[in-house]
C-alpha cells in the first residue's frame, strides 16, 4: 500500500480540487491513499470552515483519505477549541504553517496545541522553507522540547533552506522529512543522510501533479531501499498497520 501524506483539499486559487479529483489521480499514480489538509485561506484564518471541509470529503472516501486538520495558533482559547473538536471529528494529523500564519515553531504561542496533539496521539506536519519562517533548524528547536511528538518537515526545507536538512535532521529523531517541492534526487540525497526510516512521500497536489511526483520519486528511489518512505514510515506515525509494497 501507498501514502501520500499532503495534498490539499479546497475550492479556490490553485488548490481547487475535491475529493472525487483526488480519488481519481490516486487511482492514476498507483496510490492508495492521501492525507488531506485544507487551503490556505482555511490555513490562515478560517480554520473551522477548513477542517469541516476537509473531512467532508474524506468521508465521502474514507478507505482513501485521511483527513487532516490546521489551526491558528494566534487564535488562542479558540484554536484549542477547534483542535479538539476537529480531532473528534476524525482528524488525524495536525498542520502548521509558520509563513502563512505568521509565527516562529519554536517560540512557545503553538506549544499548547502540540501538547494536545501529544495528547491524541497526533503527528504534527509542519511546512518549511519560506523565508524567515521555515527554517529547519527552528523545526528541530521545537521538536526537542517536545521528544514524544513525531513532527514531519514539510518540504524538506525546500526552497531556501535545503541545505540544512541533512544536519538539522541529525538532532531530533522525532523530525520526519517529507520531500514534496524536494525534488526526488534532492530528496533522495537528504535519506541517504539521515536514513530511509525518517523519509515521508508527499505530492503537494494539485500544486503538483500527483501522478508525475509520484513517477519521478520512484523512478528516483527504487524500493529495494527507499520502500518504507512511500508507506511505512506515515502509517507508522498515523498509528496504522504496516503497508509495505
Amino acid at each position: 500500500m501507498k501514502i501520500d501524506c499532503y495534498v490539499t483539499l479546497g475550492r479556490e486559487r490553485d488548490t481547487v480540487y475535491r475529493a472525487e479529483n483526488l480519488v481519481r489521480d490516486l487511482d492514476s499514480a498507483g496510490v492508495d491513499i492521501a492525507v488531506a489538509a485544507p487551503g490556505d485561506r482555511e490555513i490562515a484564518a478560517m480554520n473551522r470552515r477548513g477542517n469541516a471541509f476537509v473531512c467532508t470529503e474524506a468521508k465521502q472516501f474514507p478507505d482513501r483519505i485521511i483527513p487532516a486538520c490546521s489551526v491558528n495558533p494566534w487564535f488562542g482559547d479558540d484554536a484549542m477549541v477547534e483542535l479538539n473538536r476537529a480531532f473528534k471529528n476524525g482528524a488525524r494529523m495536525l498542520v502548521l504553517h509558520p509563513t502563512i500564519q505568521g509565527f516562529l515553531i519554536n517560540d512557545d504561542l503553538a506549544d499548547p496545541l502540540i501538547a494536545q496533539a501529544e495528547e491524541f496521539k497526533i503527528p504534527v506536519y509542519v511546512h518549511t522553507g519560506g523565508h524567515l519562517y521555515g527554517a529547519p533548524w527552528q523545526l528541530i528547536d521545537c521538536a526537542l522540547r517536545f521528544p514524544e511528538v513525531n513532527f514531519i518537515m514539510g518540504h524538506a526545507g525546500a526552497t531556501d533552506y535545503w541545505n540544512d536538512v541533512p544536519y538539522a535532521g541529525a538532532f531530533a529523531p522525532n523530525v520526519y522529512i517529507e520531500g514534496s517541492f524536494a525534488r526526488p534526487f534532492g530528496f533522495k540525497a537528504h535519506l541517504d543522510a539521515i536514513g530511509t526510516d525518517r523519509g515521508i512521500m508527499g505530492s503537494s497536489a494539485p500544486r503538483n501533479s500527483l501522478t508525475y511526483e509520484w513517477e519521478q520519486y520512484q523512478y528516483y528511489m527504487p524500493y529495494n531501499k527507499y520502500g518504507p518512505v512511500f508507506g511505512d514510515n506515515i502509517a507508522g506515525l498515523l498509528g496504522m498497520k504496516g503497508v509495505s509494497s
